[in-house]
């Protein structure tokens, strides 16, 4: 079995919570109208004593209406969950945390592998914004996120610390200039983007999979980004950013249709480390800013046929 890094960032198994309100708070479900998890887990969780309702039915129309509606349900703090269950979700608009801080949404079985997910809960974003807008010490783990051209997948607001983005697969819908997954100002300080799949769906232009802008102290690790169509400015782009880990990331092109002008990029400060990541773009579009000899230890792109480490 696949070690899962889920279990050391906190997700847990569905089977694995009571549902009872406790140090874990609620958890809420939200499943296909007409699916056998739906039948079960309605009869399994009825409306609450005091008028909650933990299961929610989604029929395939802006889906993010029953996603939202478990969201609102819970109480900010809790670590309350919100299981998806399998199928294909369309959004009209973006499902957001706001509010609900120590949050984590979960795509059921999709945390099965070292990277990425299997797929098993999908979000197709419809609507013009971002797909997830996450929320401070809050998490998101386990879906297929196919986002509209020119949105994001996930954003992160200034000032929204210690969220944790893990297995999940992102198909890139290109098109226009956007950032995958974005994180404004100091937000994600403190935080994971870690063991998540990026492959481009639809071609075309993006600015970069993941944007950290001025976040201190944020962890990108064990991240797979494939751009084999249309264009990428940078793989991993930070900004302001320092005493970030960028770690184990592998990032490429395919060396065929699709293009990367930097793979990874440590802008903005100079304390920022990148080691042991594997780039496979042109030679020289590896990597640019940090400290030469201090910020990248055991780097490779594909300069020598990947075997020279790269220093800058």
């Amino acid at each position: 079995m696949p070690y899962n890094i889920n279990s050391g960032y906190g997700a847990v198994s569905a089977h694995s919570v009571t549902g009872a309100s406790g140090p874990i708070g609620k958890t809420f479900h939200v499943c296909k109208a007409g699916s056998n998890a739906y039948a079960y887990l309605s009869a399994l969780y009825p409306v609450d004593s005091d008028g909650v309702v933990r299961v929610y039915a989604a029929d395939g129309v802006a889906d993010e209406v029953e996603i939202q509606a478990a969201i609102d349900a819970a109480k900010g703090g809790t670590n309350a969950y919100v299981f998806v269950y399998a199928g294909a979700y369309t959004l009209a608009a973006a499902i957001t945390m706001a509010g609900k801080s120590s949050l984590h949404l979960v795509g059921v079985n999709g945390g099965g592998c070292d990277v990425g997910c299997v797929g098993a809960a999908a979000l197709t974003q419809g609507g013009s914004c971002a797909v997830v807008i996450m929320e401070a010490y809050g998490e998101l783990t386990g879906f297929q996120i196919i986002n509209k051209a020119g949105y994001p997948a996930v954003t992160m607001a200034d000032g929204k610390w210690r969220a944790n983005i893990h297995h999940n697969y992102f198909h890139m819908t290109q098109g226009t200039a956007c950032n995958i997954i974005d994180c404004a100002g100091t937000g994600m300080a403190h935080g994971y983007i870690c063991n998540n799949k990026f492959q481009t769906y639809v071609g075309g232009a993006i600015t970069s999979a993941i944007t950290v802008y001025g976040a201190f102290s944020v962890t990108i690790a064990n991240n797979w980004i494939n751009n084999h169509s249309g264009t990428m400015d940078v793989g991993i782009e930070l900004n302001a950013s320092a005493q970030a880990m960028i770690v184990n990331n592998i990032v490429s092109d395919d060396g065929g249709a699709g293009t990367i002008t930097v793979a990874i990029a440590l802008g903005g400060s100079a304390m920022n480390t990148a080691i042991n990541n594997r780039v496979a773009v042109l030679s020289g579009r590896g990597f640019t800013g940090g400290t030469v000899n201090r910020s990248f230890v055991d780097n490779r792109d594909a300069a020598a046929g990947g075997e020279t480490c790269i220093e800058t």
